[in-house]
């Protein structure tokens, strides 16, 4: 589940945040939400704004605006171009969605989202300069799926 979150942001940064969303190489969608979360124009994405991009994806996600992200909200986070969620999320879903759960109220929290920023920020600067480049957030996209 922890994909599904930040892919389900991914890096990103799973928005107009591209880690958060981190959907997608460095081309097309997948380039302007890179350029949207760096919002100082560097090339390059701080923990900052990685943080801040993952914080609005999830906003955005969170349709009744209660404050929590439902499986099915979760599943809505898909990147741009990824095929359409099942109609019933499978059980390797369900079992992510527990691991991050630690209320087990069924449903991801702010806090609970906020948890995950630091594995994914950290699993996308491959070469710790603590910063993110369009290289690393596409190897990041590529590598993490809905299901897996």
């Amino acid at each position: 589940m922890k994909s599904l979150v930040l892919s389900v942001l991914s890096a990103a940064a799973i928005a107009v945040v591209a880690t958060a969303a981190p959907a997608q190489t460095p081309t097309g969608a997948g380039r302007a939400l890179f350029q949207q979360a760096d919002v100082n124009n560097d090339g390059r994405l701080s923990r900052v704004e990685f943080d801040a991009a993952r914080e609005g994806r999830f906003a955005r996600a969170d349709a009744d605006r209660d404050g929590r992200l439902t499986m099915s909200e979760l599943r809505a986070l898909r990147p741009d171009g990824a095929p359409a969620p099942q109609r019933r999320p499978s059980r390797e879903q369900i079992q992510k969605l527990r691991a991050i759960d630690r209320n087990n109220d069924r449903a991801v929290d702010l806090n609970e989202f906020r948890a995950l920023n630091g594995d994914r920020f950290a699993a996308a600067d491959r070469n710790r300069d603590g910063f993110i480049t369009r290289d690393e957030i596409a190897d990041l996209a590529r590598a993490m799926t809905l299901g897996g």
